[in-house]
């Protein structure tokens, strides 16, 4: 804080949290007079029609009036990122802070012009004290023709832009691809139940923001996202394989019941087994030394496997007494399986404490 008539720092920040400076070529951050008109001459080029320029002009306008008062006054314009969400908000900090360090104010007065910039308002005021802020907001006329320019910059916006395409383009080219090869298939009863479900799963997709969660799991462990892929469709096919096996029956049985099973418990065998691999994949390239753990997990997970397996097919062919030779399988299994996990374990945890 500086001392009463003392002269304070001001930054002037414009703020631009789906980055479409990006799209005009301007690189962020911006900072200073020299770079602020250069960049608006190329927004005034690329973003003509967009209530961008119109905030970028207002912020450097602010600047210029408090430069000729003669205030100690910085212009510069901050960007998030085109994906939107948290990399936008993680992206616009990162800016902040290089920000900070380089201009050094003491208050800063924020431009923006839509709600969405405003969610930036908290990361800056937690690194510097907020003085003022502006919302712009460009009117419009309604008339046909300016309807008709504005239609298709927002059509424009949802072909180029990924976090919108991928909803307003992605979608609808599913339902189009599932309707074709429905048709084809002479199964267009499905059609509409298809178009809810595909429907339904883009919105809980979007709505619990899945598909970014996804995305950050792809850009940390690329190798858990693929497994991931795997594993669900082999979840799918085990649920298809089931239903398809349990129509075949007219009513429930203990043998029905048990080919049901026995024809959904490789799929599920061989979803757990991929997951465990992948994790033991990671771990070995992280040189983790609780590998181990995973090994153990696959074993017991194929062991879990032949021994259920084998009590299905006898209940399956009408055999209600269990063999003595797969109790016996079992219990020596189990039994060497948590003997060599509490001998890893002494070993892992020895290793440790002499570290």
């Amino acid at each position: 804080m500086g001392l009463p008539g003392e002269k304070m720092k001001t930054t002037v920040i414009y703020i631009d949290i789906d980055n479409d400076l990006e799209r005009a070529g301007i690189k962020s951050p911006v900072i200073g007079e020299k770079e602020a008109r250069e960049a608006i001459e190329k927004a005034s080029r690329f973003l003509a029609l967009d209530s961008d320029l119109n905030s970028m002009i207002t912020a450097f306008n602010i600047f210029l009036d408090m430069k000729e008062k003669g205030e100690d006054v910085e212009i510069v314009f901050v960007a998030g990122s085109q994906k939107g969400g948290l990399e936008a908000q993680m992206n616009l900090s990162k800016e902040i802070e290089y920000v900070m360090k380089t201009v050094r104010p003491d208050q800063a007065i924020l431009v923006y012009d839509s709600p969405e910039d405003a969610k930036a308002i908290p990361i800056i005021e937690s690194r510097v004290k907020i003085v003022g802020i502006e919302r712009v907001i460009v009117e419009q006329h309604r008339g046909v023709e300016e309807t008709y320019i504005l239609l298709a910059k927002y059509l424009k916006r949802l072909v180029t832009e990924p976090r919108y395409s991928r909803l307003f383009l992605g979608v609808p080219g599913i339902i189009l691809f599932l309707s074709s090869v429905l048709s084809i298939m002479g199964l267009t009863s499905y059609l509409l139940p298809v178009i809810l479900l595909v429907l339904g799963i883009a919105m809980l997709v979007r709505g619990f923001g899945i598909d970014e969660s996804i995305e950050r799991w792809w850009e940390n462990s690329t190798i858990m996202v693929i497994v991931a892929i795997l594993s669900t469709i082999s979840l799918i096919l085990a649920i298809i394989n089931g239903y398809l096996t349990g129509i075949q029956y007219k009513e429930l049985s203990i043998s029905s019941a048990s080919s049901v099973t026995l024809a959904v418990l490789p799929y599920l065998t061989f979803s757990l087994v991929i997951l465990y691999a992948g994790k033991l994949i990671s771990r070995a390239m992280d040189r983790d030394v609780k590998v181990w753990h995973d090994v153990l997990k696959i074993a017991a997970s194929v062991l879990a496997y032949l021994v259920l397996s084998q009590l299905l097919k006898n209940l399956e062919n009408g055999i209600y007494a269990i063999q003595i030779q797969s109790f016996y399988l079992l219990l020596l299994s189990s039994f060497l399986l948590i003997a060599t996990y509490f001998a890893l374990s002494i070993l892992e945890k020895s290793r440790l404490t002499r570290g």
